[in-house]
């Protein structure tokens, strides 16, 4: 006939692969939460690129008709020099044209740093774009494997607990209810210990004598006083 510590370890035993099960399943949701991170920092990064690129294409399409605005004053500037009578009048057009050749320079010089800035940006934003549908497929691949493997434990569980409700019956009502309230306030895994020689297998507590020659004598299931495990003795320790 199974003894009540038989039954009592047989029930924390099923516990253990129930808590094992609770602990695969807790470890599937993270994966696809990383990823899913990772495509939400992508798209966040891929709308301000977007807004980056808009903005200095703006830049570059006001900075081309300044530069054409300017180049028509070059030939204006020019046209009016061919019509100069005094030598006044030729210097001070030399001197606007080559103010104008200057502003043009400048120009050029700033819309060539900005067709530059403006390649940079819209690299980033293809490159952005290709990992962001490189993560995106491995979303998808990921979740269709973690609800696969979600469906194989969540039935081993059904298992696993029916198993569990079976061997519970074998156990004494006030030693389950005992036992229960334990695992249930300290969240362990396991809170049955054999004991170590003269103490608790759990926290290595000192047991005072007569209580541990109920325990041998009796085969009696104590409580730790110290770390509120159960104890047990087992004969030849």
């Amino acid at each position: 006939m199974q003894t009540e510590l038989e039954a009592l370890l047989a029930l924390q035993s099923d516990d253990v692969v129930i808590h094992g099960l609770e602990m695969r399943l807790a470890a599937l949701e993270p994966r696809v939460r990383e990823l899913d991170a990772r495509r939400t920092r992508l798209s966040e990064s891929i709308t301000r690129s977007g807004t980056a690129v808009e903005a200095e294409e703006k830049k570059q399409a006001w900075l081309r008709d300044k530069l054409a605005e300017h180049k028509q004053l070059i030939e204006h500037n020019q046209a009016a020099m061919d019509h100069v009578k005094t030598l006044k009048q030729a210097t001070a057009a030399a001197a606007q044209m080559e103010q104008a050749k200057m502003i043009v320079a400048a120009d050029e010089s700033d819309l060539l740093a900005l067709n530059r800035r403006l390649d940079d940006v819209r690299s980033s934003l293809a490159a952005q774009r290709t990992e962001l549908a490189t993560v995106e497929a491995a979303l998808e691949a990921a979740r269709a494997e973690v609800a696969t493997e979600k469906a194989e434990i969540e039935a081993e569980m059904v298992t696993a607990r029916a198993k569990r409700t079976g061997t519970a019956k074998a156990v004494p009502a006030v030693l389950l209810g005992k036992y229960d309230r334990i695992r249930g306030g300290k969240k362990r895994t396991e809170v049955v210990f054999a004991m170590r020689g003269m103490s608790c297998g759990n926290c290595d507590t000192n047991i005072p004598m007569q209580r541990r020659h109920v325990m041998t004598s009796t085969a009696a299931i104590e409580l730790c006083e110290a770390c509120g495990v159960l104890m047990y003795f087992t004969p030849g320790e």
